[in-house]
């Protein structure tokens, strides 16, 4: 007879508890290679060591128990190759969520770090911005700003809108008339959101690519002057957006936040 080892010395070797082996039993995983009859005592062959070895090795990827047993007790190696595929994928899926959590919270290190105060109103730039998508609703005159915050939570929160990937930051999509004679006449609120919805909506914005004409200003809260943007654009077709984008400070006072006015600037031939 091949030698045989008690049930203790082998959950020792194998780095298992006894009572896990006696539960390998229990749901016909993996019986004992010999049960004396008379002291009820059970004893392993090295073969069997191997088996143990293999259902922790699936284990460590994910498989249950449920699924090694289907997969052992029946020899099944097709079952066993589309069982691996499927974890496979899973881990892939949630390497793909960590990754983009750690995206957002670089993200939102730079949203708290992006404004320069040194210059604000007086400085302007450019910057290329890919095509994005906008959640927002509609400002409407004489509205309390209580009343449009809360419509835009509702509609984010909704059961179509609350699985897109929000990034965290109110944008104002603003009148452009009004803007170059330092009015802030806000049309739509809304929130980015980081890929393309896939379906049309009266709340989704699709904000095209393009050159933006920026500048950065305590819009809310403080007096600015739009002098540079408006000798930019004098004399050339109106832009058709213009965006107001908060960065908070502050993380308690949210009115005197700076806000990147971008204004899409024509195309040139």
């Amino acid at each position: 007879m091949e030698d045989l080892y008690p049930i203790g010395k082998v959950a020792k070797i194998m780095g298992v508890s006894v009572q896990t082996l006696r539960y390998y039993s229990n749901i016909g995983l993996i019986s004992p290679a010999y049960i004396n009859p008379t002291t009820g005592y059970r004893y392993y062959s090295v073969d069997q060591l191997h088996f143990i070895d293999r259902i922790k090795y699936l284990q460590k990827f994910g498989l249950s128990l449920e699924e090694i047993h289907e997969i052992l007790v029946n020899n099944d190696i097709p079952l066993l190759v589309e069982t691996l595929d499927k974890h496979k994928k899973k881990f892939q899926n949630e390497i793909s969520r960590i990754n983009d959590i750690i995206d957002d919270i670089e993200w939102y290190k730079n949203y708290f770090t992006y404004v320069d105060a040194d210059k604000l109103n007086s400085h302007c730039y450019s910057l290329h911005i890919e095509k994005r998508y906008i959640v927002a609703v509609k400002y409407y005159d004489d509205e309390p700003s209580q009343d449009f915050h809360v419509r835009l939570h509702s509609v984010k929160n909704s059961p179509k809108y609350k699985d897109l990937s929000y990034v965290r930051q109110f944008s104002h999509i603003l009148d452009y008339d009004a803007l170059m004679n330092s009015e802030l006449k806000r049309l739509y609120l809304g929130m980015f959101v980081k890929h393309d919805p896939g379906f049309e909506s009266e709340y989704i914005f699709e904000i095209p690519e393009g050159d933006y004409l920026c500048f950065k200003a305590r819009i809310l809260s403080e007096e600015w002057n739009p002098y540079f943007a408006k000798l930019f654009f004098e004399g050339k077709p109106k832009p058709t957006m213009v965006l107001a984008n908060e960065y908070e400070d502050n993380i308690h006072e949210y009115s005197r936040c700076v806000y990147e006015v971008q204004i899409l600037m024509p195309k040139t031939n």
